[in-house]
């Protein structure tokens, strides 16, 4: 399958939480790995804000983030650990 298009999505807070803060587990305190993960849509599901559309027939490959703890195992997407962080 070949895609058309890919998709990098931050709000600032979560951009914020990639660039300056350091990446410790909330539960135990251990160091948290991050993991880019996938996955393929369709460019009709994405609207965006500036007026930018994909194809509709486009399979775009969107990206999401998280970080797993080496420690404990657990795992948190990043949206999770940016709005902690405030």
């Amino acid at each position: 399958m070949k895609n058309t298009a890919f998709r990098y999505e931050f709000t600032a807070r979560e951009l914020r939480y990639i660039l300056f803060f350091k990446k410790v587990c909330p539960r135990c305190g251990g160091k948290l790995e991050k993991r880019k993960e996938f996955e393929i849509k369709k460019g009709s599901d994405f609207v965006d804000k500036r007026g930018y559309y994909l194809p509709k027939n486009a399979d775009v490959k969107h990206y999401l983030y998280f970080y797993d703890c080496q420690q404990c195992g657990a795992r948190y997407p990043l949206r999770e650990l940016a709005d902690q962080k405030g």
